[in-house]
């Protein structure tokens, strides 16, 4: 079920840019500094149960070149959520890519009873960094046929 199409409307976009990386796509990377654990960014998309959730998750596998993964699951008040990013909708939470050694880290917020995922910065950040989070994937399966979530 969607439990929300909207998220808080936050599309701020300052002191961010995306840029074309070669072998990697879109990026997002810093126009200006950010301090240690200073918003950046919201994660945003379609607040999903995990139910649907699983359910497009195999409806965007039959097509990937064309859907690409911009899932987002957690745990909100002890029930599973997903915030579905998948939708081109102009926001850039959804274009960090990832490393486990990221320099950003998510963050759930409680906004009027609904979680709000966020993206704040792990350490200082300097400008014209290319801004990286840990994904949290660990399913060896899904790594053999992503080797990059080793990066």
């Amino acid at each position: 079920a969607v439990v929300s199409t909207q998220s808080t409307g936050n599309k701020c976009t300052d002191g961010l840019e995306i840029r074309l990386i070669e072998g990697k796509g879109r990026g997002v990377f810093s126009s200006k500094a950010f301090a240690r654990k200073e918003f950046i960014v919201e994660y945003s998309g379609q607040l999903i149960s995990y139910e649907e959730a699983k359910k497009r998750e195999k409806e965007y596998s039959l097509e990937p070149e064309k859907y690409g993964c911009y899932m987002y699951y957690f745990v909100f008040k002890n029930k599973k959520y997903c915030v579905d990013g998948t939708a081109e909708d102009g926001s850039y939470g959804r274009l960090l890519n990832h490393s486990v050694n990221g320099n950003v880290e998510s963050k759930l917020v409680n906004v009027s009873s609904k979680p709000v995922l966020i993206l704040v910065a792990k350490s200082d950040i300097p400008q014209d960094a290319e801004l990286l989070y840990d994904y949290g994937e660990r399913s060896k399966e899904i790594i053999e046929s992503h080797p990059w979530l080793n990066l």
